[in-house]
């Protein structure tokens, strides 16, 4: 047995992370196991990325213990369906519901011609395997003595024969799903602004404003950086393992035609990093770099400014979670750019991605 720590300041161990081991084994797996309380859709739609990545992994099972009681988001449902009928339609496994009771545990079993070989037991739901700036910190202990890991793999087939359902015949109507996305609520680097502070914001707005496009020449590319995640994953060559790209890891690519207009910010510059507060009431910061100062990203994490692309087309019914964005979602959005705007405020700007209704 060994130790899996997050390894984060001021507590840095000797220890692997859940990640690093996690994403070592899967070159040596064929099957997968898992049963966890907790699941996002970012995280099912990147197993899945995984699965297809890395052909060697013929079977995955996902066991999801808190869900069916505790309710779903709409994008964390339909993220589990689509990786279970993908799954399903593949013979490579299934996603199942554990019902009879609230199931907390966090376990993951590898298993190869000869049976199950390691195991992973600790805090980490399946959220840890996307690559995150979270100061959340995450202890576990990796399992690799036969007898123990064996036992591990008969408690997760004993879970998922007497307690669990495939999700596809749980019966989960619209009405039992959660109503609202948490993708930056109690995010690191992100605030939610109260209300009187937003509309102080709103009232120092200037005229100096540039609408940044979404669609280029009418369409999305597939290997455009709002679809990073479908592009060529990473290959780690120490582990033998390709790790898709996080599925809300954005950064967009502005045009020369506006990047040299008067007043927008430039690379190199004090006011290359800025905050912005956007129209729906978060702040983080966000930063130009790049040739002639193209490239615009969220400052401390690619995932915050995706995650508020994405969570706003998600929520309207735009976007699936793991679906290619395209020109139509932006059609089916309402609005196929987000304008920036600079306020009164020292180095604030505002971001603005609504839809008239």
């Amino acid at each position: 047995m060994d130790f899996l720590f997050s390894n984060l300041p001021p507590v840095r161990t000797k220890y692997s992370t859940f990640a690093d081991k996690f994403y070592s084994l899967i070159p040596k797996a064929s099957r997968l196991d898992i049963a966890v309380g907790y699941v996002t859709a970012d995280s099912l739609a990147e197993l899945q990325q995984i699965i297809i990545y890395n052909e060697n992994i013929e079977t995955v099972n996902l066991i999801i213990g808190m869900h069916y009681l505790d309710k779903f988001t709409k994008l964390e449902y339909n993220a589990a369906i689509g990786l279970n009928n993908f799954l399903r339609k593949n013979k490579r496994g299934e996603v199942k519901l554990v019902k009879p009771f609230r199931f907390h545990g966090k376990l993951y079993v590898y298993s190869d011609a000869k049976g199950a070989f390691a195991g992973i037991i600790g805090s980490n739901n399946l959220s840890s395997i996307v690559e995150s700036r979270t100061r959340t910190y995450e202890a576990a202990a990796f399992i690799y003595e036969h007898e123990y890991v064996a036992k591990l793999r008969e408690f997760i087939d004993v879970l998922s024969a007497d307690t669990a359902d495939n999700i596809a015949d749980c019966s989960i109507s619209e009405s039992d799903l959660k109503k609202y996305n948490t993708l930056l609520e109690d995010h690191e680097c992100v605030a939610k602004l109260p209300n009187d502070e937003h509309a102080d914001i709103i009232s120092s707005l200037t005229e100096l404003k540039f609408d940044i496009p979404l669609v280029k020449n009418g369409n999305v590319p597939k290997k455009s950086n709002l679809n990073a995640f479908f592009g060529k994953g990473r290959l780690n060559r120490v582990k033998g393992v390709v790790i898709p790209r996080p599925w809300y890891e954005t950064e967009l690519i502005v045009p020369s035609a506006i990047t040299t207009l008067p007043g927008y910010p430039q690379k190199g510059t004090p006011f290359a990093t800025f905050d912005v507060v956007t129209d729906d009431g978060w702040r983080f910061s966000c930063k130009i770099s790049g040739d002639n100062s193209k490239n615009f990203r969220s400052e401390d994490d690619l995932k915050i400014l995706g995650k508020w692309i994405k969570g706003r087309l998600e929520n309207a019914g735009a976007l699936e979670v793991g679906h290619l964005v395209t020109a139509e979602t932006f059609a089916q959005y309402g609005r196929d750019n987000f304008t920036l705007r600079k306020t009164a405020k020292p180095n604030i700007w505002y971001l603005d991605f609504g839809v008239d209704k």
